[in-house]
């Protein structure tokens, strides 16, 4: 599972490179059972599609994740117009676009949105998740520290640490407090990702 899928390895600005992407295109395609990839942004979806077409287990989520704080079911999203063509930088945050791009012009699209949790439940539910990929443009910290990781059955978290600052440290004890704990570096191409992972007497 990715959650923050961009364009996949469609996108010219990363080089036509993504790491999760990447490792699980390396696997034998007839033992990848399920891929299930979720992004905001609309203008990314056809390259997306274009990234998994010959993945027939691949389903792709046009919607955003919140912090449980935010009921809104849908949520104005901000980007930045000289981020094309992919818009990676697409976040409710604006000040975190605005971190990228201090001196752009704001863009903006509504996003329907669910929390990582009621997501997991309506589209998971008790299957396994083997990996778990998440790059959600500066909440991060927010949702992974609002999670009970207790009720999820994920083997494998990989998330961006970029922008968590002083709350790494509280994600981190979270994350080991559910039976987690840290690996290295996790799948973005870029080095930008830490990975947890536990054992299966861990996993509920």
């Amino acid at each position: 599972m990715q959650i923050g899928a961009g364009a996949g390895d469609e996108d010219p600005s990363t080089g036509f490179r993504d790491g999760f992407t990447e490792m699980v295109k390396d696997l034998p395609r007839e033992d990848v059972s399920r891929v299930v990839l979720v992004e905001p942004n609309p203008l990314n979806i056809p390259a997306l599609t274009r990234s998994w077409s010959g993945y027939p287990q691949a389903e792709i989520h046009n919607l955003g994740i919140r912090p449980d704080a935010v009921e809104q079911s849908e949520i104005t999203f901000y980007y930045a117009p000289e981020d094309g063509p992919t818009f990676q930088v697409f976040s409710m945050n604006p000040g975190h676009v605005l971190a990228h791009y201090p001196d752009t012009e704001l863009r903006t699209e509504v996003v329907p949105c669910l929390t990582l949790t009621q997501f997991l439940s309506r589209v998971v539910g008790d299957d396994p998740i083997e990996l778990l990929a998440l790059d959600i443009e500066g909440i991060d910290a927010q949702v992974l520290l609002e999670t009970d990781w207790d009720g999820v059955n994920c083997r494998r978290l990989s998330f961006e640490h970029l922008h968590m600052g002083e709350a790494l440290k509280s994600v981190a004890d979270r994350l080991n407090g559910a039976g987690f704990a840290y690996i290295g570096t996790g799948v973005d191409h870029n080095g930008y990702d830490m990975m947890f992972a536990r054992p299966a007497s861990a996993r509920r």
